[in-house]
């Protein structure tokens, strides 16, 4: 009677056994990760949204073609943006309307600074449009209006049926960019009656028959080696056929 009277009402037989060591382990795992995931998270919309980084000044290099005005006045709706939020493709949405860029590589500096690297087409003739010249690019594509003191080394096209056909007019350029530099620069002015029919004159007042074009390479090697072999004065080359590369022509 005595065992039984000691018993407090409401007490339990069931003991309270301690927590899985294991268990434990994964809940503060879990609490980290947490934690770490929300840190980030907030960086992320810092870096992302926080003015602190909004640029206030962007550098450009690598333009010759397109002036740092045009640029910086095209580039302008970046200003006050967060660093982390401007990328190549979006400087090259800006610059879309500069034929001159080709590509443009994108890096963060110091004290909200943005700096632009721009990447040209490479101009392979000069265009004559009456009194306007323009640097054309290997595409046919119109890069940049030349002023009355600019002289740039390379072969004239003149304003022709070549230059109205956009086919043929792209051809031709092509043919001017697969030139060696130096051979290049030994071209006076290039034209193209139609796509199969392509002539350049050189500097030298040398004719050369290149035909269509088709194997570039070659027929540049063929006209190198021609023009450095052995010339005989009393009978001097008026043209060179290389329309068939492999049974090129000089007379």
């Amino acid at each position: 009677m005595m065992a039984n009277a000691s018993r407090r009402p409401g007490s339990s037989n069931v003991l309270d056994l301690p927590e899985d060591p294991a268990l434990r382990t994964k809940k503060r795992w879990l609490i980290g990760a947490g934690v770490v995931a929300g840190l980030v998270i907030t960086l992320v919309l810092v870096l992302t949204f926080s003015p602190i980084l909004a640029i206030k000044s962007i550098t450009v290099s690598g333009n010759s073609l397109v002036s740092e005005k045009k640029i910086q006045t095209a580039l302008e709706p970046l200003h006050g943006v967060p660093l982390s939020r401007v990328g190549t493709g979006k400087v090259m949405e800006l610059l879309s309307g500069e034929p001159g860029v080709k590509d443009a590589i994108v890096q963060s500096e110091a004290e909200n600074v943005l700096h632009v690297q721009i990447v040209e087409h490479v101009p392979v003739a000069v265009l004559l449009e009456g009194k306007k010249r323009s640097l054309v690019g290997p595409e046919g594509q119109r890069l940049a209006v030349l002023g009355g003191k600019d002289k740039p080394k390379l072969p004239t096209i003149r304003s022709s049926k070549a230059a109205k056909d956009p086919k043929v007019f792209s051809m031709l350029t092509s043919v001017l960019s697969e030139l060696p530099d130096k051979l290049l620069k030994s071209v006076d002015h290039a034209s193209a009656s139609s796509k199969d029919f392509v002539e350049l004159k050189l500097k030298s007042g040398t004719r050369v028959i290149w035909g269509n074009d088709q194997d570039p390479a070659l027929k540049a090697k063929v006209l190198e080696a021609l023009l450095a072999a052995p010339k005989d004065k009393s009978s001097p080359i008026k043209v060179y056929d290389i329309s068939s590369p492999n049974h090129p022509v000089a007379r």
